[in-house]
């Protein structure tokens, strides 16, 4: 072929490229739009299906549209070596543990080279090998940072956006430790519609769809940023593979290494923080980043005078045994969207329902009114948990519950108080002066909603557990199944303490009534039923009966105890503003 046989046919390439590319970021406009777009409760499911299906349909049209450029090994143990040389090169002190490939989990971790004691240092690494916001926003990004409305306030990103850089450029300083990191992570950004219909009925549903469209926004932002005429200069600077590869495949890679991993350090400068005191910046922090959860204390903190990591051990290990630290107290919601695997018997578990107050209520202003004092949404997700233990049910909820269930001189009542004795709303044990009636409704509401989940649960998964045995099902699809699983048992737990703690209730209510006659007014009743849940030894029963219980007239209060679970309960779409979800309690993901 001729020079200029050779010129046209370069030139035909260039030109098919670049109309690719505006038909491409044509498609990203709409994705944005469609993205922008607050789905209903009921629309959710075909929404996410919607958009699911949009991104799978430039997925497609991008891959086929591009050079792949490779960045890593397809196999992890092969850059174990070079990584442990990195470590050791770079000042990580490894004390009785080793890294190691546990194949039944499909995870690398650390395991005890000898026993260990509780307390003992087991890892220390050094600032300079961590990858900062701090950092980042110092780094060739800056400008990119800076002139950018999403990047400038959103930490997150900005490390996945960095991770992708230097995923594509060779000479990395890190490398070794992007090349030991998982090619693809269980997080839900991973699953497929078929995988993530086992989450309807949950509101963890809710959470993930939410997730996968807020980064689906932000690719197609950042896209359009890359191949658009908006900060060409900025763009230009950063290096060609990195910018021919930035695909969705490639940001929710990012994405992910960055949920499953990054958490909070000291800033090194006030001006360089992430959060308004001036504190703290996000980081991801090599090899420490690969022990595994367990449930026991935070046993790892960071030296200010080394500007080092430490990591004790959280408890005795045996030699052989996994070594591991506590993530936090999360939920297995969180966990599965945000880290990828869901927990059995997790303590800290707990399940959201949505609730709210209906605007037709005709009490709808002043029970806002109570709950804005309370600092409680009228609308919206509220947490239960099992109780079995110390993990009370939300305040949020309780005090919700409680306000729903008030008639209006109820409501008079409790606005006219302090903010000090508004605090007694929130209690599981009250130690205020709270009306039995509204108490005992209250809880046997809980105990039916919770009871109608569980029902729905067992009308859409009749034998579950044939389910996770079927190898036809994914690994994701099964980590959905034992999400609910997990949620069925918190249920369960639950409604049997709303159930327990309602008899308790009214027995307590009916002895005392059954001890009051008939010229003891309401007042009085209610007074002493007070001082009762306040504290039972307060009240003499059997010198109250002896002085009060001539009559048995009091029925009629006792009437007024009378079950109702009837409530004018509304829905409202949750659309969440905030593009960050907790990794860890003093963590924020993607």
């Amino acid at each position: 072929m001729g020079k200029k046989s050779r010129a046209k046919q370069s030139a035909k390439t260039l030109t098919t490229i670049n109309k690719n590319k505006k038909e491409l970021t044509k498609l990203a406009v709409k994705l944005f739009k469609m993205c922008i777009y607050s789905p209903s409760h009921q629309e959710e499911w075909d929404y996410y299906l919607k958009i699911h299906s949009a991104v799978e349909n430039f997925r497609k049209r991008h891959v086929d549209g591009i050079n792949y450029v490779s960045s890593t090994t397809d196999k992890r143990n092969l850059s174990l070596p070079v990584f442990k040389t990195w470590l050791f090169e770079n000042g990580v002190e490894q004390n009785f543990v080793k890294l190691h490939d546990f194949e039944d989990i499909k995870e690398f971790g650390l395991i005890a080279t000898e026993d260990i004691k509780i307390d003992q240092s087991i890892v220390t690494v050094p600032r300079q090998l961590m990858i900062t916001h701090e950092d980042v926003k110092t780094s060739y990004l800056k400008d990119l940072i800076a002139g950018n409305e999403v990047l400038s306030v959103m930490p997150n990103v900005c490390l996945a956006l960095f991770l992708h850089f230097e995923k594509y450029n060779p000479e990395s300083k890190y490398k070794p430790y992007l090349d030991i990191l998982p090619r693809e992570f269980n997080t839900t950004l991973y699953f497929t519609p078929e995988e993530m219909k086992y989450l309807r009925g949950s509101t963890a549903l809710s959470s993930a769809v939410q997730q996968y469209k807020s980064i689906v926004r932000q690719f197609t932002l950042l896209y359009q940023v890359f191949n658009g005429n908006h900060q060409q200069n900025d763009v230009a600077c950063l290096n060609a593979a990195g910018r021919e590869m930035f695909t969705f495949d490639a940001y929710r890679w990012c994405v992910s290494a960055v949920t499953t991993r990054q958490n909070k350090i000291p800033a090194l400068k006030p001006e360089n923080a992430d959060d308004e005191d001036g504190l703290s910046t996000l980081a991801m922090i090599p090899l420490w980043d690969m022990f595994n959860h367990d449930i026991g204390p935070m046993s790892t903190a960071y030296n200010a005078q080394t500007n080092q990591l430490e990591c004790f051990a959280m408890r005795d290990f045996a030699k052989d045994e996994q070594v591991t630290i506590c993530y936090g107290g999360r939920c297995n919601s969180d966990l599965l969207i945000h880290n990828g695997f869901v927990f059995s018997n997790n303590p800290f578990d707990k399940v959201r329902i949505r609730l709210g107050i209906s605007t037709q209520d005709p009490l709808y202003k002043k029970k806002v009114q109570l709950l804005s004092r309370v600092k409680c949404e009228a609308n919206g997700l509220f947490a239960i948990c099992s109780m079995n233990g110390n993990l009370p049910t939300s305040p949020q909820l309780l005090s919700f519950l409680r306000v729903f269930h008030m008639n209006e001189g109820e409501l008079n009542e409790w606005i006219a108080k302090s903010d000090t004795e508004l605090n007694y709303l929130s209690e599981v044990y009250i130690s205020g002066p709270v009306h039995f009636s509204a108490d005992i409704k209250m809880w046997e509401y809980l105990e039916n909603r919770v009871n109608l989940l569980l029902l729905q649960f067992k009308k859409n998964f009749e034998d579950v557990e044939t389910l996770l045995r079927n190898d036809t099902i994914s690994s994701r699809a099964k980590l959905s199944l034992k999400l609910r699983i997990e949620e069925q048992r918190v249920l369960t737990e639950c409604a049997g303490f709303c159930r327990q703690f309602r008899l308790d209730l009214q027995q307590k209510s009916s002895n005392i009534l059954s001890n009051c006659d008939s010229d003891t007014s309401r007042t009085e009743v209610e007074a002493l039923s007070r001082i009762a849940f306040e504290d039972p030894k307060m009240v003499n029963m059997k010198l109250v009966g002896a002085e009060l219980a001539k009559h048995d007239s009091m029925s009629t209060h006792l009437q007024n105890l009378e079950l109702n679970s009837s409530g004018n309960v509304g829905e409202k779409s949750m659309d969440s503003t905030e593009e960050v979800r907790s990794a860890s309690e003093a963590t924020e993901n993607v």
